[in-house]
């Protein structure tokens, strides 16, 4: 028993000079941890810090297309009316429905129109009357007179005291025989006639050219 613990001993002793030991007190092995101390790989975020790519818009800061509009700032079509309304500014006809004298007693309102071409244009009489007594042709139109012309002298103008004013060229002439007689009008007017012995029993007419 001595020689064993002699021996163990010097296994001791041994242990001291060659780093054996028998004490568990000391850990040589796990006191500095020298992996871990220093993390050298991400400590700096060198990638994100920065963003290059977006602070100043060039693109959009100005609008160069729609600041002046030059297009329809005077409007040149309406401003003035330079047309000739003609249609109702002036009346530049003939009202030849007012303007006809009332002769012979013929008002314009009385008259038949013969002026067709294929109108009848004859005046026949018989006392005391002219049928139609009052008549409208055109220029150049012929009327026709008949009757008894002994009876009934044709007499161009107007009778005796009668109102208003005979207008010169009256184509009539006076006719106191036979029983027909033409008379063609050349010119516009109003031409009154009038048996020579009954006018005063209104056998009386007026011919109006137009």
């Amino acid at each position: 028993m001595r020689n064993q613990l002699l021996l163990a001993g010097a296994f001791c002793v041994a242990g001291g000079v060659f780093g054996c030991s028998g004490d568990n007190t000391a850990d040589a092995g796990a006191g500095t941890d020298v992996g871990t101390a220093t993390d050298n790989g991400g400590a700096v975020d060198s990638g994100g810090h920065q963003d290059a790519g977006n602070p100043v818009d060039t693109g959009t800061a100005t609008d160069t297309g729609t600041a002046t509009d030059t297009g329809t700032a005077t409007d040149t079509g309406t401003a003035t009316d330079s047309g000739t309304d003609s249609g109702t500014v002036t009346d530049s006809g003939t009202d030849s429905g007012t303007t006809i004298p009332t002769l012979n007693g013929c008002d314009p309102s009385m008259y038949v129109d013969g002026t067709a071409a294929g109108a009848a244009r004859t005046v026949a009489f018989t006392f005391p009357t002219y049928t139609p007594k009052c008549l409208t042709v055109s220029a150049h139109q012929t009327v026709t007179f008949t009757g008894n012309f002994i009876a009934h002298p044709l007499t161009p103008g107007l009778p005796p005291g009668a109102a208003g004013t005979a207008p010169a060229g009256n184509p009539i002439t006076l006719t106191a025989t036979g029983s027909s007689a033409p008379f063609t009008f050349n010119t516009p007017g109003v031409y009154p006639y009038y048996c020579g012995i009954h006018f005063s029993s209104g056998m009386v007419g007026a011919i109006q050219v137009r």
